[in-house]
């Protein structure tokens, strides 16, 4: 990898996405590139005793540069010497928006986006799925209340027919075990056991050179169930799939606030489909 780019908001959590993404770019050998992602100044209204005038005060927003400098201290001070030590900056672009993400990516050689989501459910609704859309590389997106000391255990969640190489190749950057867990695309049958990991022995592993790949056969009427189980036997980090296929990402989140699985308290990276490969 490259460049991971970091998009900063306003929010209470901005600091804590800055340092996730620190301990990301520090296993998978990145940089990081701290970028704002809004136009103007927050306000708040203020509303003074015995007068009925509503009135606005400027409230001061998150500095990217600022944080970009308690990073980079926290860098030097506080991590493992034998680390890679990430370069760190910021862009300080008052015009950001989704329609510009591309472009962004292409200037600043970004081969990762990482960002915050109240709720991963949320991404159903939310207008960060605008920007996954137009991002032309991987969106790693980390929900609230989640943590993480290393990331050295993903399933990505795929019809193994339709496994693509280029993601693995992108996983491996993060040395970590990758559990392929196949689910059959809608309609199709489900795979046997003995099937399933000759396909990922003879049409994977074998191209790929990599030791650390394991399968999961997920089938049956309690798919979801049996997904949870894999995400807590296999001590999952972060789930990565493939956007735009197969409708994957909309059977992962289909569920709702009241029946949310393991899998939705975790990261989620998220593929773009056509017209991407690795950096």
């Amino acid at each position: 990898m490259k460049n991971i780019l970091v998009l900063i908001n306003p929010s209470a959590g901005a600091e804590r996405i800055a340092r996730l993404a620190l301990k990301v770019a520090q296993q998978s050998g990145s940089n990081l590139l701290l970028c704002n992602t809004f136009e103007l100044p927050m306000a708040k209204t203020l509303v003074f005793a015995g007068n009925d005038d509503t009135q606005w005060q400027q409230e001061p927003v998150l500095s990217v540069e600022a944080l970009t400098d308690k990073l980079s201290y926290e860098r030097q001070y506080r991590s493992n010497r034998a680390e890679h030590m990430p370069q760190i900056n910021c862009l300080t672009k008052t015009d950001f928006n989704d329609d510009k993400v591309k472009k962004v990516v292409v200037d600043n050689q970004v081969t990762m986006i990482v960002t915050g989501i109240r709720d991963l459910l949320d991404l159903k609704t939310s207008d960060l799925m605008q920007m996954v859309n137009k991002a032309n590389c991987p969106v790693f997106v980390i929900p609230d209340n989640t943590s993480f000391s290393s990331l050295d255990s993903s399933a990505y969640l795929t019809d193994l027919r339709y496994c693509d190489i280029e993601v693995i190749k992108f996983l491996k950057a993060f040395n970590s075990k990758i559990f392929v867990t196949h689910v059959s695309a809608s309609g199709i049958p489900d795979m046997e056991d003995g099937y399933a990991q000759s396909l990922l022995s003879d049409a994977v592993a074998a191209r790929l050179g990599y030791n650390k790949l394991f399968l999961r056969n997920v089938k049956g009427n309690n798919r979801k169930k049996d997904l949870e189980t894999i995400t807590k036997t296999a001590s999952i980090k972060f789930f990565t799939i493939v956007n735009q296929k197969h409708n994957v990402l909309e059977r992962f989140l289909s569920d709702t606030t009241e029946t949310k699985r393991a899998y939705h308290h975790l990261p989620l990276l998220i593929v773009p489909y056509l017209n991407w490969h690795q950096a």
